[in-house]
């Protein structure tokens, strides 16, 4: 594959993102009506898709997905997990996925007078404890990105102040929050609780990007004092120096591969991020990308409806390509600040090879697959799971870390 092969994927990946986007409404994770996940704006898939893509190329389908989800948010402050306009328990239910828009249309539109149905925490077997760091991080990037942004996101400040005070009810004296088990977070498979690694480095980032946001604000410097407290404490609690990873929870030794590369691209040195990579590629880097725990979570913490169908693996075995692809961005921290020579060119050329390395298993698969067999770079195709051929978070890393890497004129042919 050469950089024009590559630039020709970058086009068509940039044009099936904004089928993700319905005006109006937001951002779903799939575009194909067929698909899982269809007019649906997931809070966490959407935070994801705008930090990586949207923000810089479709600003409006930020606004339209913030809108959707601000719009609906509690009084107590809490955000929805999701807003579907087709019922998402249908599409995934083999046989049925076809009512999942009549039936919508009858239960909601005609008896309840409502064209979206807000599914909170406790819902459709689902709980969340990241729409509120997720969505505030997106509110802070979009903050900081343009006159445009700024103006908007100031318009929902009481709504956002609302947001961040019910989650900091949650914090612990240390700043960090402690979350009950279930399945909190993107690897919702998975029943986890504690003091979580993934939902604290989001939330200290959270907090570190509304700072400027409430800054002038009578009464709002929360995020300042908690950001002050946090930070150090996510450090000290969850990052372990020595194996150089950060814990899934502050009470166990497992590596949360997420949990590292947002914490090493976001609160880490150059140095300390070498440190992650070399434990990346000594305990889980695989054929198809980097695996998400190790190790993996024993057959008792899986969610009951994924073991029933035989997809136990799903958070836990598969590779995302999405994970992957995030990790280049740890690559380019270490090229650009590393202070040896050497080590930001070895960088600097890995960052670039895991680039066209993702390019080559989506090309080889024929499409940016939601999730990956670790061992054989197919994906994870199962008898009752379908994963999306196209998904939004796989095609938006993908994008984010291609312009990245093209800015700085590392892709040349």
């Amino acid at each position: 594959m050469n950089a024009l092969q590559l630039d020709a994927i970058a086009a068509r990946f940039s044009a099936l993102l904004e089928k993700h986007y319905e005006p109006g409404f937001g951002i779903s994770p799939a575009a194909e009506p067929h698909e899982n996940f269809y007019r649906q704006v997931w809070t966490r898939d959407f935070a994801h898709a705008a930090a990586h893509y949207f923000i810089g190329d479709n600003p409006q389908a930020v606004e339209d997905s913030l809108s959707t989800l601000l719009r609906h948010q509690r009084p107590d402050g809490t955000l929805p997990i999701r807003v579907e306009r087709e019922y998402l328990v249908l599409k995934l239910i083999p046989g049925l996925r076809f009512l999942a828009r009549p039936m919508f249309v009858l239960f909601e539109e005609i008896l309840r007078g409502r064209a979206q149905r807000p599914a909170y925490t406790g819902q459709d077997f689902l709980h969340s404890e990241d729409t509120i760091p997720g969505t505030l991080i997106v509110a802070g990037m979009y903050h900081g990105a343009s006159e445009r942004g700024r103006v908007f996101i100031e318009s929902y400040t009481k709504t956002l102040r609302r947001a961040l005070e019910h989650f900091s009810s949650k914090a612990k004296p240390n700043g960090l929050v402690s979350v009950p088990r279930g399945n909190v977070d993107w690897a919702d498979s998975i029943l986890r609780g504690g003091t979580l690694g993934l939902i604290n480095i989001l939330w200290v980032r959270a907090l570190e990007l509304m700072v400027p946001v409430f800054a002038g604000i009578p009464d709002m410097d929360t995020a300042q004092r908690l950001y002050e407290r946090a930070k150090p404490s996510l450090l000290e609690t969850l990052y372990d120096r020595e194996g150089a990873y950060f814990r899934a929870s502050a009470d166990e030794d497992r590596v949360d591969t997420v949990a590292t590369i947002f914490g090493a691209r976001f609160f880490l040195d150059a140095v300390e991020c070498v440190r992650t990579q070399q434990m990346f590629r000594t305990r889980l880097r695989c054929p198809s990308g980097i695996r998400n725990f190790d190790p993996p979570y024993p057959p008792r913490d899986i969610l009951w409806p994924h073991k029933i169908v035989g997809h136990q693996g799903y958070h836990n075995v598969y590779v995302w390509p999405w994970v992957t692809l995030q990790n280049i961005h740890v690559k380019i921290k270490i090229a650009q600040t590393h202070p040896e020579e050497t080590v930001r060119e070895q960088y600097k050329k890995e960052a670039v090879d895991d680039l066209y390395d993702a390019a080559a298993l989506f090309t080889d698969a024929g499409g940016a697959y939601e999730i990956f067999f670790p061992d054989t770079r197919t994906p994870a195709n199962t008898r009752w799971y379908h994963p999306p051929r196209n998904f939004m978070a796989s095609m938006a890393t993908f994008m984010s870390a291609y312009s990245k890497l093209k800015s700085l004129g590392w892709l040349a042919a």
